[in-house]
């Protein structure tokens, strides 16, 4: 079964943007990306599996099988190449994908990029894992977003991913645990990426948490670049969107090509409400 997908369609642009949410969340997290991208690309929103409404998946999740479901909404789609646009766990999915398929891929934006992060989050997130069955898991949900998502200034993207997180359900919870439990291996994953790939990081200044990986993966990837985000935390999206959809679609812009969109591709048309 295919993932959940939203879409809207460009009257004139070539080029598909694809976005991938964090952990918890969904498609609507990039509510304040979709209207100013929708102006300049087509966009389609992929909700990852136990996510919006897509099925959760029969197999145990990791960043690989998420990926290969990714994929086959974009050959359902007939989407030959495209850019891809994540957030924290999105990043993570991005990997894969760079890895399975680089020649698909335009460009990649990571927006608070999951690379490798503080021992004591790693700490955190197994010990997670282990009272998983008999702690409510919203609890544990709140705590981790006021440990990604401390100050006042970040309460909008707290705000957004706990409403979320709340459809979300404590078996689903356990699932993503999980793979984020065994997952800190992860930088490798980004550090081999094909070079041809070109990557853009966007990073808040105030993630404390992620930001060093990022720094890390970026200076050691001559197709990379950082920016730094002002007055951000993990979810840069939201936290300070103007700047983050500013450096995106320059960024993107400088990476489009002249090829034509597929038959099927213009005969998708859907609306995020």
């Amino acid at each position: 079964m295919l993932l959940d997908y939203k879409i809207y369609q460009h009257d004139s642009s070539q080029e598909w943007i694809v976005f991938l949410h964090g952990a918890g969340g969904n498609h609507t997290i990039f509510y304040k990306q979709a209207k100013h991208f929708k102006k300049h690309f087509n966009c389609l929103f992929i909700n990852f599996p136990g996510h919006g409404k897509s099925k959760p998946l029969d197999v145990k999740y990791t960043t690989r099988n998420i990926a290969d479901k990714v994929l086959e909404v974009l050959d359902h789609l007939s989407l030959k190449k495209v850019h891809l646009i994540g957030i924290s766990l999105g990043t993570m999915v991005m990997t894969e994908i760079g890895h399975k398929v680089p020649n698909r891929i335009k460009s990649m934006t990571m927006g608070g990029a999951v690379v490798k992060w503080k021992f004591w989050t790693d700490m955190l997130f197994k010990i997670a894992y282990k009272v998983r069955s008999f702690v409510p898991y919203m609890l544990l949900y709140k705590f981790f977003a006021r440990i990604l998502m401390p100050k006042k200034k970040h309460k909008d993207s707290r705000t957004t991913f706990v409403n979320e997180a709340s459809k979300l359900g404590q078996r689903e919870f356990i699932r993503w645990t999980e793979l984020l439990s065994v997952a800190n291996g992860i930088h490798k994953r980004f550090l081999s990426m094909p070079r041809q790939i070109p990557k853009l990081y966007l990073m808040g200044d105030e993630d404390h948490v992620f930001l060093k990986g990022a720094r890390y993966a970026a200076d050691r990837d001559p197709d990379a670049s950082l920016q730094i985000i002002d007055d951000s935390g993990h979810v840069c999206n939201i936290d300070q969107s103007q700047q983050f959809n500013e450096y995106a679609i320059s960024f993107i812009q400088k990476h489009k090509n002249d090829e034509k969109p597929s038959s099927k591709s213009n005969q998708a048309r859907m609306t995020i409400a």
